[in-house]
């Protein structure tokens, strides 16, 4: 099984959502996270005079995705597509392998506690 981790723009999140569905993926955990890299976001506030200042964090959104490893990169790719603007600072992408999934309520464990999307393959 694979983890994917995805930091990405937030206004771009409704267009990464629907390409996912389109893929068949239906667990996914999305949290809003702040962070810095490379990019720098400045703000122009208008009171009383106009002023900029750079913000030291960037909002963006963590999205989670659990899938079998032969669903990895459909779902990558999807994601790829859909969150570019082809500027600095549109994300990263993280994939990890997981050992062991247990589900607290059944009891299940690995394939059984992770209801998987079939995504066709990809050709």
């Amino acid at each position: 099984m694979k983890k994917i981790e995805a930091i990405v723009r937030r206004e771009k999140f409704p267009e990464i959502d629907g390409a996912l569905k389109m893929l068949g993926v239906s667990g996914l955990t999305v949290e809003e996270v702040a962070g810095r890299g490379r990019a720098r976001h400045t703000t122009t506030v208008l009171a009383k005079g106009r002023w900029n200042y750079e913000e030291e964090y960037i909002k963006h959104l963590k999205l989670e995705i659990l899938v079998q490893d032969s669903n990895a990169q459909a779902v990558i790719d999807a994601i790829m597509a859909h969150a570019t603007t082809g500027s600095v600072g549109d994300g990263k992408i993280f994939v990890s392998s997981v050992d062991e999934v247990l589900d607290i309520g059944s009891k299940a464990v690995d394939e059984k506690a992770v209801a998987f999307a079939t995504i066709p393959k990809q050709n």
